[in-house]
């Protein structure tokens, strides 16, 4: 008689417990498509018959989904993550956020207190804020275009170096930053990066500035020489250029840049209504570093109260960055899905423009 095993493939499985040996299941194999799955043989008990449970794993089984229900499913998630990238462009337009300006908090930190004889902060916590946000090249500031220093890092720097030495605090602070500025001063000439408005003439009169107040830069005197001498290039340029805003474009960079370009009188002509000269922190603290203003000064006093230990670039700035960002979205070509929020910023702007 034949063995009925013979051609089959099996399997001996040992029941649980201390009576194994004694006790086991001869499993014959399943059917093809079971054993695919993965066939589980589970005992119950010791002395009751055994019950078995099949269970099969879903992990190994092929795709059952037609292709273009994988296709549907991608097009959603394209919608939905659309849809949540909208929803991120219209919190911006309708709410921008500010990034803390390493410049702007070196001159706020610059301001001295009102009835000390100048020789204390009247923002002592923009000090410390310089203090804690030294980054560990040196520098100062943010970097936007992905390189190890720019024009905007160095100016930066200079500001924040200039403020701690103003207050004769953080020397090891001052120290890496004038070994930064040190090491990158060919950017400050390289007419191939990107300068800041006005950096031609505030960067030389800040650098002047702060060899008159001692600090010494690991520099040749080629590149003194040739920093200074951006100053004179830029005012030669500016002699023989008639324009509308060219008062308004000294009036800006003059207190900054520490030269006299304009006198008080004109300087103060472009004050607003909040106590700015045109809504930076930099250039009114700058008007306060070297006299009092009481309009200026409260207009600096509000910001601070509002973000604590640092300021923007402008404030306020809303209109600013809601039309740079409405600039941005028309030329990439996607404007039209935002045209009710664009349209309120174009309204709200006109409105700015005839106060």
């Amino acid at each position: 008689m034949a063995n009925p095993t013979q051609g089959r493939s099996s399997s001996i499985l040992p029941v649980s417990g201390r009576q194994a040996p004694q006790q086991a299941v001869l499993l014959w194999a399943a059917p093809q498509f079971v054993s695919k799955c993965g066939l589980h043989v589970l005992h119950h008990g010791r002395r009751k018959p055994p019950r078995r449970s099949f269970t099969c794993s879903a992990s190994r089984l092929p795709s059952t989904e037609p292709p273009y229900v994988e296709e549907m499913l991608a097009r959603e998630n394209i919608r939905t993550r659309n849809t949540e990238r909208k929803a991120r462009i219209q919190k911006h337009l309708e709410k921008p956020e500010f990034s803390p300006s390493a410049y702007d908090t070196a001159w706020v930190a610059m301001v001295p207190l009102p009835d000390t004889d100048r020789q204390a902060p009247c923002f002592p916590q923009c000090v410390e804020w310089i203090l804690q946000n030294q980054h560990c090249s040196g520098s100062w500031g943010i970097n936007q275009f992905g390189l190890l220093a720019n024009k905007d890092i160095l100016l930066s720097t200079l500001a924040c170096i200039i403020a701690l030495k103003k207050w004769n605090v953080g020397s090891d602070h001052i120290s890496r930053g004038l070994e930064f500025i040190g090491r990158n001063i060919s950017t400050v000439m390289d007419k191939q990066i990107v300068s800041p408005i006005g950096f031609n003439l505030i960067f030389p009169g800040m650098f002047n500035h702060a060899i008159r107040m001692g600090l010494e830069f690991p520099v040749r005197e080629t590149d003194i020489s040739g920093i200074l001498h951006l100053c004179e290039m830029e005012l030669r340029r500016l002699a023989g250029e008639e324009s509308n805003g060219k008062e308004a474009y000294l009036a800006f960079v003059a207190e900054e840049g520490l030269v006299s370009l304009l006198d008080r009188n004109e300087v103060m002509n472009f004050q607003r209504k909040n106590g700015s000269l045109f809504n930076s922190p930099a250039a009114t603290a700058a008007v306060l570093v070297h006299r009092y203003d009481d309009k200026a000064l409260q207009y600096l006093n509000s910001i601070v109260s509002i973000f604590g230990t640092t300021v923007p670039t402008v404030y306020p700035q809303n209109i600013y960055y809601q039309l740079s960002m409405v600039d941005m979205l028309e030329k990439i070509g996607i404007s039209r899905h935002f045209s009710s929020e664009i349209n309120s910023i174009l309204d709200k702007a006109y409105i700015e423009m005839r106060k």
